[in-house]
């Protein structure tokens, strides 16, 4: 358990920003900060942090909170590991109260594993320095021509060449046989029997972007071993096709140089950075997957969506046979995302690693920017001198082009590359164009299915624009509407003090809420909103905490979306609706409640429109009731008549012309 004023201290720590960086790449605008949402794929950024307020909000998924939430959500941490994390960040000590047995044994498993990878990686680490590690692991990573403090920065390290010494170790620091299974590190065979997965083998640590390690890759070193790689297996805290070995420690580098580099191993982005090139990631171990260009496109400056310079990433492999399919299969995925994708091929049989370690830094660099080529290309001059002598062929790269060209999501773009590429292949601009539209018609109606392809082939055959059948419709009561807007006061001014006269004693915002709907004998429909006013409502009579304080800083992920919903905004829109059931459009009425002398009128007249709208609700139903009802015919019909009479006067206090509904 934390206490509260740890918990306060951390809170009160946390900036927002600083820990939204480490994760998104952010440009300010105004008084906010904005970027690519981390919780959704987007290219527009609609993800905005506010250091005034202290809490993030993203206007495309809906996800807001504080810090702790962000961390919960980008870590999938429980509230109580993202404390800690961010308690560790910022340097806050943490007391805790000894937990007893039954309540270590209920701590998060997931905590459990990451803590058992951070003292694996520490135990690999120390292994250096015993006389085999000397001998056998540092010779090896000297051998490779890491310098001692590249091998401190990337926190590499060495298994001993025993079967089980590191299980054996584990288990000695508390760690049990179960975790060392779920991590990959053991190998567990049948009665028990142990293996060390990675016994013998360089170790190089593999690192969240938060920096924590979540997994390992084993390089042999002996001659004879089968598999030159042993990479940790998928886990809990682990999922490869998510992680880009280096980003944490190359993601300041890409922020500041708009760019990043790819290549193919551990071995490669470590030379690489060595040689100054410090804005550089691999896939671990597998090809390259679109969760992690996602990974990397929130890292890239992109907050200005038309400032696409920004966007940049370069594919740099070896030029053999295995370099050339990687960099014409991964460039095409890059430029799906919306990046700007080039290529450098490294003169055989060079690779990255040996590139950089048979050149200095200037050699490099220089390299790297003279041997640069534009990905579309890279890839036209690939297959022109073949298919130039074939018709055949040429009508197949031409097709592959066109299929190229289509998935880049930007109309300017696909512009620029079409014509470019016409010139290059020597065809019509008109054929390539032809092509890409076949392509991009033919993935519509793949996706949307054969009933949406029948409507847009029947749409296209009169010449009439197909309707857009992606677009939601809109289930949004008014009920839900009003409620909102309520929840919103309680959120932002539930500790403000108000009155309806300057003789009238003042309360605050949430009781006069609560007792104005009691008395009246009404409630949230939302579960979550009529809670979200009980728990502050105790809580305010408890203590006086502030509203801001209460939901902003809550454990409850819900709480703290809505405080961040509400925060985001301004002023809350109080809306009046047309009561004519055939045109149910809404006119908004912006609404201050900024200032404390419009307070009270503005909380009075959302209250009353909840009532109005309540009022209409309970008149249609009786008026159900009165269709099929035969014997209560006139209970039912004084009671429209007195409902009506009630609302009347309201709508007549909201200053609305009365319309019966």
């Amino acid at each position: 358990m934390i206490d509260s004023a740890t918990v306060d201290r951390i809170f009160e720590a946390a900036d927002i920003v600083s820990v939204v960086s480490d994760y998104v790449s952010l440009k300010r605008k105004g008084a906010n900060y904005w970027g690519n949402c981390p919780f959704h794929d987007e290219k527009t950024p609609s993800f905005s942090v506010s250091p005034a307020k202290n809490i993030y909000k993203c206007f495309g998924c809906g996800k807001g909170g504080n810090a702790v939430n962000f961390i919960m959500g980008v870590e999938n941490l429980s509230y109580y590991e993202a404390l800690l994390f961010l308690a560790k960040k910022f340097h806050i000590e943490v007391k805790e109260k000894e937990l007893s047995q039954e309540e270590l044994q209920q701590q998060n498993e997931k905590e459990s594993l990451m803590s058992l990878t951070e003292w694996a990686q520490q135990h690999f680490t120390d292994n250096l320095q015993t006389p085999e590690g000397q001998s056998v692991g540092m010779s090896y990573f000297m051998h490779r021509g890491f310098r001692e403090d590249i091998i401190k920065k990337f926190q590499l390290g060495y298994a001993l060449d025993k079967k089980d010494e590191y299980t054996v170790a584990a288990q000695k620091a508390g760690y049990k046989l179960d975790y060392l299974d779920k991590t990959g590190l053991t190998i567990v065979k049948e009665n028990n029997y142990v293996v060390d997965r990675f016994h013998g083998r360089a170790i190089f640590p593999i690192h969240s972007i938060s920096g924590r390690v979540v997994a390992f890759g084993g390089r042999a070193i002996k001659k004879d071993e089968v598999a030159k790689y042993q990479n940790s297996p998928e886990s809990d805290i682990y999922h490869k096709s998510y992680v880009l070995y280096g980003l944490y420690f190359a993601k300041g580098a890409i922020t500041k140089k708009k760019k990043c580099y790819i290549v193919e191993g551990y071995a490669d982005v470590i030379s690489m950075v060595q040689a100054g090139i410090e804005n550089i990631v691999a896939p671990c171990g597998t090809a390259l997957t679109t969760q992690q260009i996602q990974q990397l496109r929130r890292v890239l400056p992109s907050a200005d969506a038309e400032r696409s310079d920004d966007k940049n990433v370069t594919l740099l492999y070896d030029g053999d046979g295995a370099g050339m399919h990687a960099a014409l299969k991964n460039g095409k995925m890059l430029l799906e995302e919306g990046l700007n994708v080039k290529v450098v091929v490294l003169p055989e049989p060079e690779d990255p690693d040996s590139f950089a370690q048979n050149h200095d830094s200037s050699e490099v660099a220089r390299y790297l920017e003279e041997n640069e080529q534009d990905y579309v290309v890279f890839k036209i001059n690939h297959y022109m001198k073949e298919a130039q002598k074939d018709p055949m062929k040429m009508s197949q790269l031409i097709e592959d082009v066109a299929a190229t060209i289509e998935v880049i999501p930007d109309e300017v773009k696909r512009s620029v590359y079409t014509s470019m590429a016409c010139r290059l292949l020597n065809t019509e601009e008109k054929v390539l164009c032809s092509r890409i539209n076949a392509i991009n018609k033919k993935k519509i109606e793949e996706a949307a299915g054969p009933s949406r392809a029948n409507v847009i082939s029947q749409a296209q055959s009169v010449d009439v624009p197909p309707t857009d059948l992606s677009v939601p419709t809109q289930n949004s009561s008014l009920n839900d509407i009003l409620e909102k807007e309520l929840i919103r006061f309680i959120v932002r001014f539930g500790s403000h003090l108000v009155a309806a006269s300057e003789e009238e004693q003042k309360i605050s915002v949430v009781e006069y809420i609560k007792e104005d709907l009691e008395m009246d004998g009404l409630s949230f429909k939302n579960p979550l909103y009529q809670q979200m006013m009980l728990d502050y409502y105790e809580r305010y009579n408890l203590d006086k905490m502030s509203s801001e304080h209460f939901f902003v800083r809550s454990s409850n992920p819900d709480y703290a979306r809505e405080a961040a919903d509400a925060m985001s905004d301004p002023y809350p829109l109080s809306k009046i609706f047309d009561k004519n059931e055939k045109d149910c459009r809404i006119k908004v009425k912006q609404i201050s409640i900024d200032a404390a002398d419009t307070l009270f009128r503005d909380l009075s007249y959302s209250l009353l429109n909840y009532k109005s709208n309540w009022l209409n609700e309970r008149i249609m139903m009786k008026r159900e009731e009165l269709k099929n009802s035969k014997e209560e015919v006139v209970a039912i019909m004084t009671e429209i008549r007195d409902l009506m009479e009630i609302k009347k006067n309201i709508d007549k206090m909201l200053g609305e012309r009365h319309i019966h509904p």
